[in-house]
């Protein structure tokens, strides 16, 4: 069935989808999604804004959202892995998974620093080179941060073939220039439903060879911040899609089939609830927990190296000595430095893993309890998401 949008056939006669704008559903179809996502994305924005330490979004909550995002699409590289792999060792279980992990979590950081002036889609190639430019496999790093030259399709046994192909490399440039159009228009329309239909719309362009999920993702919380809808960049939806990918995946689908949105618009609102409710708690839970370490290092000297180290441990809290000398820009001798962290040793902020010299591996282990990803495997979608 096709709700909306035509099939065109590429030079090899495959019928590839041309998405239209999609519209938008009744206010009252989508109302009560909205209204909760709004309130939760909301609260754990004004949050962010009080929050002691600096950059603690692209520190510790963009990671974990590209820890979730990546999960979704297959990537097995865990939060712990991550900081490991970002510290100075380099290291990983499996360091191409782990590269393209710290490759969207830093594109983040990037795209947050440029500032508001580059289009939506140089955003998006952006995120896709940063993602694929260090690959392994030479044909994949060549085309990053290009669209794609190449049919994109997936497994679906309702179409021709029992494979649905997305737009048509032909039609890409002509598709995404009215998808920035659409997204990036400003008018009394709710942003989050405006964000919700504009990722619809990407996914079904699909406009470069790979990754497309996870920069698709990656838009949403950058385009919300960009048309002044939240302070920060925090309306993530990896941790909930990464739960509940198969009712992400199906709310995408039927409303293709159906060309009604309504229940695309609940899922994704609900998503935006959901991850943004679990991040809240988390920050809370950190904010208590640099109140104790601010506690337990109030009564050291004032121009104790501790001092410096205690917020950027919350922000970093796996790193090695060089991560820490390399933080204090050599302000601090080595010597100076493994007094101050074997005081917060002794004082159980964090532990030593491994290693020795510069090379030890240190982490504040309640801190990454508090993100360290659900074991999804043992999670119901269908329990855990309903549109």
């Amino acid at each position: 069935m096709q709700g909306f949008g035509s099939f065109e056939p590429d030079e090899r006669g495959r019928l590839c989808y041309l998405p239209v704008v999609p519209p938008f559903p009744k206010l009252d179809d989508v109302w009560g999604q909205l209204q909760r996502a709004t309130r939760a994305v909301e609260e754990f924005d004004r949050a962010l804004a009080a929050f002691p330490v600096p950059d603690v979004v692209g520190k510790l909550f963009a990671r974990l959202d590209a820890v979730h995002s990546s999960g979704a699409e297959g990537a097995t590289t865990t939060f712990t892995d991550l900081l490991e792999y970002q510290s100075s060792l380099g290291r990983a279980k499996d360091p191409e998974d782990a590269r393209e992990v710290a490759a969207t979590a830093e594109a983040f950081d990037e795209l947050s620093a440029q500032g508001e002036a580059v289009s939506y889609i140089d955003t998006a190639l952006f995120i896709h080179r940063r993602l694929f430019e260090r690959a392994s496999d030479p044909m994949v790093a060549a085309g990053a941060g290009k669209l794609k030259v190449h049919p994109n399709g997936t497994y679906d046994p309702e179409s021709l073939g029992a494979t649905f192909f997305y737009t048509a490399p032909a039609s890409t440039s002509q598709a995404l220039a009215a998808w920035e159009a659409f997204t990036a228009e400003a008018n009394d329309r709710p942003e989050l439903v405006r964000q919700a239909l504009s990722h619809w719309w990407f996914e079904h362009i699909h406009p470069v060879p790979d990754g497309n999920g996870r920069v698709g993702r990656l838009l949403v919380p950058l385009a919300l911040r960009r048309k002044g809808a939240l302070g920060h960049a925090c309306a993530f939806l990896g941790e909930a899609v990464h739960l509940n990918k198969n009712v992400y995946v199906d709310a995408l689908k039927d409303a293709r089939r159906t060309g009604e949105l309504s229940a695309w618009t609940r899922v994704f609102c609900s998503m935006v609830a959901q991850s943004a409710a679990s991040n809240l708690d988390r920050l809370e839970q950190l904010g208590q927990i640099y109140t104790r370490w601010l506690a337990a290092t109030k009564s050291m000297r004032s121009h104790s190296v501790v001092h410096r180290l205690v917020p950027w441990v919350i922000t970093k809290p796996t790193f090695t000595v060089r991560d820490a000398l390399t933080q204090l820009a050599g302000t601090v001798t080595f010597q100076a430095m493994n007094t101050a962290i074997k005081r917060l040793i002794d004082l159980g902020i964090v532990t030593q893993l491994d290693g020795g010299g510069r090379d030890r591996l240190f982490t504040a282990s309640e801190v990454i309890r508090l993100f360290e990803p659900i074991d999804v495997s043992s999670t119901s979608s269908s329990a855990a998401m309903l549109p």
